[in-house]
């Protein structure tokens, strides 16, 4: 009896069924066990008693660990997740990387054009549930790109590019139900605005190389210019204490400025998390990427095309990116993340600079 008022609750009586409330079995055998280890009375009294339950259920979940409770992936996009109706939060990602080695197929060459490039990306993320089973977010980067490169013995290029990137807007929708089918896929469209500059100029150039009066090339403007489209799918499912995550993305992108042909993307990622203690997690992802073969178009000038070693990413790549969670609060209100993309296969179209490993910074407010 004591199990049917805790699950349906009791009529006329101001004690929640705990279905309703999200609960799953196991909870809801906890707290069954915890209130038949009370004298009669106050096992009686809890059954009737909201506050009192709820006060049970707190000691419950906060000793305990949820997987349900745990983040996804660092870079997974979420997988399916959905942000519950009426719901927002904040999110801050900071990606790091260092490109000084070229590659080309799946060998590493020599660096001809003694190429060093650092990038920084700060990404703001704001998403919001609409309603139940569906949510939008915005996506607003600000880049930091720093170059150096010998176009010709002794006389080298330098760029210094920062400010704000291309936004991206995307809707979510839920195509199950996860307490209904154990797993929530979901699909979503969207669209890449462009709110980047696309026509900086080189920080300094040396006098008698082809790049005096140009633009920096393309894959290092803020910006490409042109709208970009996307389609992902994802999938969340839990299984006792692992969260499972998986991710696609699709990018069809029309030819930016100056005709430069970006290729068409398709991302994937995969992770699992799981919850070591009631504030940290510990997750390990995969990250891979193909793209089809770009194309420079008019970009710069013919001279200076033929010697730049910046080029857009073109081929198949994946990372291993181990990560932790640091969940202060035991719940999800706030969390701070750190990760490690590490490269592990790749196999390129062309020549050109691909990095080795990502540092991966997160942070995150639920409103």
């Amino acid at each position: 009896m004591g199990f049917h008022k805790i699950r349906f609750g009791y009529p006329g009586k101001k004690m929640p069924s705990e279905i309703n409330n999200g609960l799953s079995l196991q909870e809801q055998l906890d707290i069954l066990t915890y209130a038949q280890t009370l004298p009669q009375k106050k096992f009686l009294k809890l059954m009737n008693n909201k506050i009192l339950l709820s006060m049970v259920l707190l000691a419950i979940t906060t000793t305990s660990i949820n997987a349900a409770d745990t983040l996804p992936g660092i870079n997974s996009a979420g997988g399916g997740s959905i942000m519950p109706a009426g719901q927002f939060k904040m999110a801050y990602k900071f990606i790091s990387m260092k490109r000084d080695k070229i590659f080309d197929g799946s060998n590493e060459v020599s660096n001809d054009r003694n190429l060093d490039a650092t990038a920084t990306v700060n990404l703001l993320i704001a998403r919001y549930g609409i309603k139940p089973g569906f949510d939008v977010r915005v996506a607003l980067p600000y880049k930091s790109l720093e170059a150096t490169a010998q176009l010709i013995p002794g006389k080298g290029v330098e760029i210094d590019n920062h400010g704000m990137g291309d936004m991206v807007i995307m809707a979510r929708h839920a195509l199950s139900n996860m307490r209904m089918d154990g797993y929530l896929l979901s699909a979503g469209l969207g669209v890449k605005l462009p709110t980047g500059k696309s026509d900086k100029t080189f920080a300094y150039t040396a006098a008698g190389t082809p790049a005096v009066g140009s633009n920096t090339p393309m894959p290092t403007q803020l910006g490409t210019g042109e709208a970009e489209y996307k389609a992902e799918l994802g999938i969340t499912k839990f299984f006792n204490d692992l969260r499972l995550d998986a991710h696609t993305m699709y990018t069809y992108r029309p030819k930016a400025t100056n005709d430069y042909d970006f290729g068409n993307e398709l991302a994937y990622n995969l992770s699992i998390v799981k919850p070591l203690t009631n504030t940290l997690n510990f997750g390990i992802e995969y990250n891979g990427k193909y793209n089809s073969k770009t194309d420079m178009g008019s970009d710069t000038n013919p001279q200076l095309r033929a010697m730049l070693p910046f080029k857009a990413f073109s081929g198949t790549v994946g990372y291993i990116t181990p990560q932790i969670h640091y969940v202060p609060f035991g719940k999800p209100k706030i969390h701070f993340d750190f990760g490690v993309s590490i490269l592990t296969h790749y196999n390129l179209s062309e020549a050109q600079p691909l990095e080795k490993t990502r540092f991966v910074i997160r942070m995150g407010y639920l409103f």
